[in-house]
């Protein structure tokens, strides 16, 4: 079967493989967030290397050789296996908007049943909570401040990884007598949230223990909220790191991650009486009226549920 001559970013391609290049770079602009595309791209090459290890070229591939990839990934969980091959089907389903090709042959593979409201990341109890922060406070060395901080934050506001990555300094703030943190959430939309006293201590802690080691005064130090020796942002296999080695230290290494101390967030908080609502507007989530996830009403900082985790931590 011959493919058919299509434009994609721009340029004429006739040749399978360059419409294949073109293509993916074309699917992968079309996602707004770096992180989807970044996870996206990762799936859609493990298909690829999938079909040259198996001699299927993969603008002819049909739908045998998606099950047959499926079957290949079943180690991997559920929720897991689902999102890749709904990551590769878009890919088809682009190829098949753009005339690359007449259907999408992913439509139609197995894909696991994940419900809906669970998720295989689990919250830590209170008593582990309180165990991971003592186990960051106590933390020594050059990073132990940065340490304290970063964890704290995670479990007392239960931002996204990637949202505390991205903050800045100029994120803190005041607001009616209530230290805050602006945080950039998906789709650019905004927040800003109530930092509980031990939060902001521990991050007042950390950021004048930085501005001492760079030679200037606080109030000019500038640049990502959390960084590295050298001024860069962590980035997500940093606070990967940095929380399994304070897990580990308490006793929690095998149920931590980054990812989980925004659910302990959550389940703290609704365990201890914040609402739906309250807690939908402090993570960022997505509802059925979007004015509830970046318009705050007046009195939100002041029912922040971070102040309910907090009084909890200690």
């Amino acid at each position: 079967m011959s493919l058919p001559e299509r434009v994609i970013d721009g340029v004429v391609a006739r040749d399978g493989e360059a419409v294949l290049d073109r293509l993916t770079r074309a699917w992968l602009l079309s996602f707004s967030s770096p992180h989807t595309r970044s996870a996206y791209g990762s799936d859609l090459a493990q298909w690829l290397a999938f079909c040259e290890r198996h001699e299927i070229h993969p603008l002819r591939a049909v739908r045998v050789h998606g099950d047959a990839f499926a079957r290949w990934l079943e180690p991997v969980s559920p929720r897991t296996l689902a999102r890749k091959l709904s990551a590769i089907s878009s890919w088809y389903a682009y190829a098949t908007d753009e005339g690359v090709l007449e259907s999408n042959p992913f439509t139609r593979v197995r894909r696991p049943k994940v419900e809906r409201f669970q998720s295989e990341t689990v919250g830590l109890t209170e008593e582990e909570a309180r165990a991971l922060v003592a186990a960051a406070d106590a933390t020594t060395g050059p990073t132990a401040l940065r340490t304290a901080a970063f964890v704290r934050l995670m479990i007392e506001l239960g931002p996204r990884v990637s949202e505390a990555l991205a903050a800045t300094i100029e994120d803190l703030g005041h607001q009616r007598g209530h230290r805050t943190l602006r945080i950039v959430g998906k789709g650019q939309k905004t927040r800003v949230r109530n930092l509980p006293p031990a939060t902001a201590a521990a991050l007042d802690a950390y950021l004048d223990d930085r501005a001492r080691r760079a030679g200037v005064t606080r109030d000019r130090l500038t640049g990502p909220l959390f960084a590295t020796a050298g001024g860069r942002a962590l980035d997500r296999a940093d606070a990967y790191r940095l929380v399994v080695k304070v897990a580990k230290a308490a006793g929690l290494e095998s149920k931590v991650t980054p990812h989980a101390l925004r659910h302990t967030f959550a389940t703290v908080a609704s365990d201890r009486g914040a609402s739906v609502k309250q807690l939908q507007q402090a993570l960022g989530h997505s509802s059925s009226s979007t004015t509830d996830i970046y318009i705050h009403s007046r009195d939100n900082l002041e029912r922040d549920p971070s102040q309910i985790v907090a009084a909890v931590i200690g």
